[in-house]
Order: C-alpha cells, then structure tokens, then sequence
C-alpha cells in the first residue's frame, strides 16, 4: 500500500515541526534539524528551499545562519501546509478542489459513488488539519507492542 503523505511531505511537517517548536530563537541551522527529525541533509535543503518560495520558511546564510519560520505557527495550519507540499488533501484527483481532474477508466464524475465519497473524505480531511495549528500542542502516541499490531 502506498502512504497518502509522500516521505518528502513528512519530511515537510517533521521540519516545521522543529521549527515551530523553535520559533523565536533565531535562526535554527540544517544539520541541527536534520539530525533531531532523521532526515538527509541534501533533502531538507531541498524542502525548505520550497518552503520558503511559499514564504513560511526564511534562511540566512553563513556560520550564524539557518531557517526560521516566517509566519507565526499560529498562522500556519496542517492543511496548508500538506496543500503546499502535496498542492491537495484529496485522495483521488478528481476529488481535488485545486486540481482538479478526471480520472481515467472511470465512469462519468456525475455517476461515480467512489467520487461521492471521496469528496466526503477530502472535506472532512481539511475540516480536521485546517483546525489544527503548527503551534498547537501534539503529543507522540505511544508505538504499538508487538502484541498489538
């Protein structure tokens, strides 16, 4: 089964993550967010290079240097930041709001319970992460025993 999140969208949300949780303290440097969140270097270069050409990531360059938000974590929801990096929260494209598309081999959009239902699911997705700030407070879950899963 392939994940809805792609790596590099996780990725996204464990550096804002990191961030936020630093915001204020001045500029936070690549290897430090790398290391803290387990993500490759030469990746999170890339991702907070798309960041911040959406404007909620700043960067200084030189020995002092690194990233900082650039919008208050308060001002940044789930949900924007998944459409920044995904540009949908839909599942199948012609559920998308933003880009829309019709799916291939598939019956007309008009007659399609699976649309139906996806339209559902994406509006109910958004509901939840445009609710939920990067500043809002998110405890980790305990991972499951062996047992449990």
């Amino acid at each position: 089964m392939s994940p809805v999140l792609s790596q590099k969208t996780r990725y996204a949300i464990r550096a804002m993550q990191h961030l936020a949780d630093r915001y204020g303290e001045g500029p936070v440097q690549l290897a430090e967010i790398a290391a803290a969140q387990n993500i490759p270097a030469n990746f999170l270069t890339t991702i907070l290079s798309e960041l911040s050409r959406f404007g909620v990531v700043a960067s200084q360059r030189g020995k002092d240097g690194g990233y900082w938000l650039a919008v208050s974590p308060i001002d940044i929801t789930y949900g924007d930041l998944i459409r920044v990096m995904r540009g949908s929260l839909a599942l199948v494209p012609c559920a998308s709001r933003f880009a829309h598309e019709k799916c291939r081999n598939c019956v007309e959009e008009g007659e399609c319970r699976t649309r139906a239902l996806m339209l559902e699911v994406r509006d109910r997705t958004a509901e939840i992460l445009d609710s939920i700030r990067l500043s809002d407070r998110i405890d980790p879950v305990p991972a499951p025993t062996d047992e449990e899963s």
